[in-house]
């Protein structure tokens, strides 16, 4: 039997990781035969680091293309085993600058030798190379360690309604009543974002959303990460404890947030896998770029146009204008949705479908 470790950070309840895994779960109990191949997550509680122990090591998703994660599959490569990159992204908090084309586009980096050597070589040798965006495509290439079957996957949350649709989704229908509902997700990242402030995100936040008060619609706040609670209730707060407003910090499973979406005319989303819990809703959402996987993200889905870096001055105007014309163009916008959610299934599924483990 063969041993395949799932590698991600997961076990720490982060709705995003856990929602990954979830899906590669899926994927496996659907393709993999149980007598065959054991499929392991690297849960703290399991010797994820001892590479030896396991045949296959896939680099799940999540921003794992980074010193440490590449370092240890580089480690499984040298010993003679199996890799696949799936889904796996690129992140860091390092500036963005404007294109000649006016896009936005990440600026060169910087990496030690040693870690070049190690990248290219699990670039090239991984059985399969799926990464989630073309901002981490870029990064690779730009570290000369592009290869030539590499593709882009996109994120592996995106999986969600293509495994197991979604049943009975009232989509669009508010569940606050006859008000239109627009949610927003926030939370933190320990001022580890573009701008290094979330006071001011918070409070561009808080001025779009009485906005959006103001044009009657209802406001539902909700985190997805449990230390997100603090952040979200300064912006409830900052909105007057209105009753129109609902604090929600509670974190769901993802199939739950789900449902609690669609519901939602439109999101204006933080974390990066708020925005993914819209797309599973079918629900138009606004990205505020915080860091360098949201591009990636956003890039990927050609959802450009739907995104806000946290650092730009006219933060406020532009979710609040982005948002109301991404609820006008639903039909477009979940059209596009459908688009990536079918790409991702198609790329992601290669590895089972080719019995590459």
């Amino acid at each position: 039997m063969r041993k395949v470790l799932y590698l991600g950070w997961i076990g720490f309840n982060n709705l995003g990781d856990e929602w990954m895994w979830e899906m590669f779960k899926a994927m496996s109990e659907a393709h993999l035969k149980g007598d065959e191949y054991q499929v392991i997550p690297s849960l703290p509680q399991v010797e994820w680091k001892k590479v030896s122990q396991y045949d296959t090591i896939v680099l799940g998703g999540g921003s794992l293309i980074v010193p440490g994660y590449v370092d240890l599959v580089h480690e499984a490569l040298e010993l003679g085993k199996r890799t696949i990159i799936w889904g796996s992204g690129h992140d860091r908090l390092h500036k963005w600058a404007p294109s000649q084309d006016g896009q936005l586009t990440p600026e060169t980096t910087v990496e030690s030798a040693p870690y070049r050597m190690k990248l290219k070589a699990v670039m090239e040798q991984s059985v399969y190379c799926g990464i989630r965006g073309p901002w981490t495509k870029d990064y690779i290439e730009s570290l000369g360690a592009l290869p030539k079957h590499i593709t882009i996957s996109g994120d592996s949350a995106m999986l969600m309604n293509a495994l197991k649709p979604m049943p009975a989704l009232q989509l669009g229908s508010s569940t606050e009543g006859q008000h239109r509902t627009i949610g927003i997700n926030w939370g933190t990242s320990y001022n580890r974002i573009y701008g290094g402030s979330e006071e001011r995100v918070e409070d561009a936040l808080a001025e779009t959303g009485r906005a959006l008060l103001a044009l009657g619609y209802r406001i539902h706040l909700y985190s997805v990460w449990g230390a997100d609670e603090k952040a979200l209730a300064s912006l409830y707060r900052k909105l007057g404890h209105d009753e129109r407003v609902t604090f929600d910090p509670k974190v769901y499973s993802a199939a739950d947030y789900v449902q609690l979406l669609a519901g939602f005319e439109a999101t204006i989303n933080f974390k990066l896998h708020a925005n993914l819990l819209s797309a599973a809703a079918n629900v138009p959402f606004v990205c505020i770029g915080y860091r360098f996987k949201s591009f990636d993200l956003m890039h990927g889905l050609d959802l450009t146009d739907w995104i806000a870096a946290s650092d730009d001055p006219q933060l406020a105007e532009k979710l609040t204008e982005k948002v109301l014309a991404a609820a006008a163009l639903r039909e477009g916008f979940i059209n596009k949705l459908d688009e990536g959610r079918q790409a991702a299934y198609q790329s992601l599924i290669t590895p089972f479908q080719e019995r590459l483990f």
